[in-house]
């Protein structure tokens, strides 16, 4: 570069050369003597496609470097002036030949170096090895494992997503039963020296954070500046702007993960009912396939590496058709060992994590529908052993640093009470977590912990849309119902006088009925803490139908519209769920597990035998209103489909129907209304009109999250809409110093 020391501009940045100084905004920025003298060479060739094999001769000569050293430089150039890689406001990569520095720059000569400047050191290489073929770590013990919580249940991203935003489980209001978020807890011995910082404040939802294995960066999933489709970011501790690094354009994608060797990052998603898991450099690139996954409701593939690079824990169905558990996935030769299966299918097995010394993996079993238990298994095998048998609901979990503990986060202290436990890996008695503040992703000595935080938002609230005509212009619209944590699954009486609905705002689950502006609510139930929900009126507006847990399934009941005469209309030791009438009123119809899977079945209110509808799946369900066709979604599957009342096989009404949203749809006498939540840019409810067989955009929701419960209902006319609309916003916090 000569004798000769300049100093740049552009933008608002400032490059003084003879200082060695990066300037932004006004703030001096810190950056590695490497990353400063490739800005430089960049700076001093402006708007200059610049071949990588000038660049490294050009900057390091004979040193031993590699490509990855200057891809590195690239990287962290990027972070630091807040650029992106696809839309580069400063420096564009040409793929496989170079880079060009695009900004205007503006220069000024200031002098010469002499011979006392700055010495820039040669960088380090940097070689990014075939994945399963990872490199160790001299400088680190075998213990160097991301500590972390697993992520799991990804997957529909709302008010119900800030669960996972603190690293949370989320149990679900699995099949039908109700989801409440915990509150955050904070440890009651917790060290004075112990402090938290706010690592994030972006608008939107950020959640599953994870440490690099160096602990210099974290990598979490963020909906972007859009609030849309959510991606992987990664972002120095301390820093203020993330890089982004993968461009799935999905809402499904969760349990994020860092490679041992700190190269990769690996990801699941679920994209139009179809799952798998990814990689993708840390350093900015392609992302590549691993494998397929089985893509269900709340699981997503959970990829979590083994110490040793080699293999990854997933979940997945051990065989086609069979159970969901965790696999053992080969990198070398992608093969899956099955190390957990559930004996049944009802049950599913999911957020495997390794103990500190990699040898153990302890894993959530959902034995029924929001009911789920810890279990441990050795990683080479052998028969799991239960570690709780509460009954009750796992939200969370993740192992002690010292591998002898594993802490949970549960709501067996009471309906409203979540807090954090912990139980022995040798099993015995559960008790109070009195050390560790939150779950969340560890550092390797457990002195830190990196979680999501609630930073705002509004709960689910139900609104109500007044529209010209069936799928026609709206209006007016009008939020009606709203409490502190939140109603959904409304339900418009048949003369439109009455909503029912699920709420907690008596501090238990219950069902509820207020008139159709949402005055005078009145509590029906009073179960004091069973979960309960989905009610639906009968066709004369007398009787309300739901689903309620009074031990450890699911059953149907019916209450009178003045909360009185409640029976139940199933038993057995199978979940049955999702109620809604026949329009005259002489069955119900709900999904069962009886047969072994999620199907249709309809009960006589009269009694008799219940007869199954369905063959390949169910979960809710409505009649058409001339009584001659019911409509049905599948809890594991895309879609609307229809089937003859009198018999026939079943046909697929629309595709526009998500995974997740099995409740997001309501019956007119027209058409159907239904919520499309891959509607760019925002989820829209759409109306399916019979005659044309086309969907028409009718309500775009600007304060969309996933409620996981039904969240849609409409008048027999399709004058009016019912919806729920709820908004999230939460941030990333670390504590520091607790024990």
């Amino acid at each position: 570069m000569g004798n000769k020391s300049f100093i740049f501009r552009f933008a608002d940045v400032e490059v003084r050369e003879r200082e060695f100084t990066l300037i932004k905004a006004g703030k001096v920025l810190a950056v590695e003597p490497k990353a400063f003298r490739t800005l430089l060479f960049l700076l001093h060739n402006p708007q200059r496609l610049i071949p990588k094999e000038e660049l490294l001769n050009s900057l390091w000569g004979d040193a031993a470097v590699t490509e990855g050293s200057l891809t590195r430089c690239i990287w962290l150039l990027r972070h630091l002036l807040e650029d992106d890689i696809h839309e580069p406001r400063y420096i564009e990569t040409v793929a496989t030949v170079g880079y060009r520095f695009v900004c205007p720059v503006e220069v000024s000569e200031v002098g010469g170096y002499g011979t006392g400047g700055p010495v820039l050191e040669a960088p380090a290489t940097l070689e990014t090895p075939a994945i399963g073929e990872a490199k160790a770590k001299t400088d680190q013990p075998s213990k160097d494992a991301r500590w972390k919580s697993k992520k799991w249940l990804l997957p529909g991203l709302g008010l119900a997503m800030l669960l996972i935003l603190a690293a949370v489980f989320i149990g679900g209001r699995y099949e039908g039963l109700r989801l409440h978020r915990p509150s955050l807890v904070k440890a009651k011995t917790m060290s004075g020296r112990a402090h938290t910082i706010e690592l994030t404040n972006f608008p939107g939802i950020v959640y599953g954070p994870v440490f690099s294995p160096d602990e210099k960066q974290i990598a979490f999933f963020w909906n972007g500046k859009d609030q849309n489709k959510f991606d992987i970011y990664v972002q120095m501790i301390g820093g203020e702007q993330p890089l982004r690094l993968t461009y799935s354009g999905v809402r499904r994608i969760c349990c994020m993960d860092w490679s041992p060797d700190g190269q990769w990052i690996s990801f699941a998603r679920c994209d139009s009912g179809v799952g798998a898991v990814f990689v993708v450099p840390v350093l900015g690139g392609a992302e590549r396939k691993l494998t397929d996954v089985t893509c269900m409701e709340f699981n997503l593939g959970d990829p979590t590496w083994t110490l040793d690079g080699k293999s990854m824990l997933l979940g997945d169905r051990c065989v086609p058709d069979g159970p969901y558990g965790i696999v053992v996935f080969s990198l070398a030769t992608g093969q899956k060992r099955c190390l957990t299966a559930p004996s049944s299918n009802n049950a599913t097995d999911g957020g495997g994590q390794l103990s500190p010394d990699g040898r153990t993996v302890a894993f959530i079993r959902f034995t029924t529908p929001g009911v789920s238990e810890i279990y441990v298994v050795p990683l080479e095998g052998g028969t799991p052993r239960q570690l709780t048998a509460d009954g009750n609901r796992i939200m969370g979990m993740m192992w002690a640093a010292d591998g002898k503990r594993i802490i949970f986060y549960s709501r067996r202290g009471g309906f409203l009470s979540d807090r954090l436990w912990q139980v022995s890996v040798e099993g015995g008695e559960i008790e109070p977590e009195t050390v560790y503040p939150h779950i969340g992703a560890q550092s390797r000595d457990g002195q830190r912990i990196v979680y999501g935080i609630d930073a705002g938002g509004e709960p689910e609230s139900i609104w109500r849309a007044e529209l010209s005509g069936p799928g026609g212009q709206v209006l007016a619209q009008k939020k009606v119902l709203v409490s502190p944590i939140g109603d959904d699954s409304p339900q418009l009486s048949p003369d439109g006088t009455k909503i029912t609905f699920a709420s907690v705002r008596s501090g238990n689950d219950e069902i509820w009925r207020s008139d159709a502006d949402g005055s005078n609510p009145f509590q029906l139930t009073s179960f004091g803490g069973e979960l309960d929900g989905t009610p639906r009126w009968s066709p004369d507006g007398k009787w309300i139908v739901f689903d309620r847990r009074p031990g450890a399934h699911s059953q149907i009941y019916v209450i009178d519209a003045e909360g009185r005469n409640l029976h139940a209309v199933t038993d057995g030791d199978y979940d049955n769920s999702v109620p809604s009438w026949s329009r005259d009123g002489q069955s119900i119809y709900f999904g069962s597990m009886r047969s072994g899977s999620w199907q249709m079945w309809k009960q006589n209110v009269h009694g008799g035998a219940p007869v199954q509808i369905t063959q390949h799946g169910g979960f809710t369900a409505f009649e058409s209103y001339d009584g001659k066709t019911l409509y049905y979604s599948k809890r594991d599957g895309e879609g609307l489909w229809s089937i003859p009342i009198g018999g026939g096989g079943e046909t697929l009404v629309t595709a526009a129907l998500r995974l997740d949203d099995w409740g997001a749809w309501a019956v007119a006498e027209t058409g159907i209304y239904l919520l499309d939540n891959d509607f760019l840019p925002r989820p829209t409810i759409e109306f399916y009109d019979f005659k044309t067989r086309k969907l028409t955009p009718v309500i775009r929701l600007e304060k969309w999250c996933h409620p996981w419960d039904p969240s849609l209902d409409a008048s027999r006319d399709g004058h009016i809409v019912l919806y729920v609309q709820c908004q999230s916003q939460s941030a990333l916090a670390m504590v520091e110093n607790f024990q």
